[in-house]
């Protein structure tokens, strides 16, 4: 069972994780025109280069 945050903790690595995970299944989700317009944000925020 994956580990729930309820509140921040000292494991910055234990969180990060948790963070990345969340974000990934929910990009999975997202349809080609919502991903296209991630990208873009993403990109003109300069998050990725």
């Amino acid at each position: 069972m994956a580990k729930v945050f309820t509140h921040f903790s000292s494991d910055g690595d234990s969180r990060r994780d948790e963070l990345i995970r969340t974000i990934e299944h929910s990009v999975e989700r997202l349809t080609l025109a919502e991903l296209e317009a991630l990208y873009y944000d993403l990109v003109s925020k300069d998050y990725i280069r």
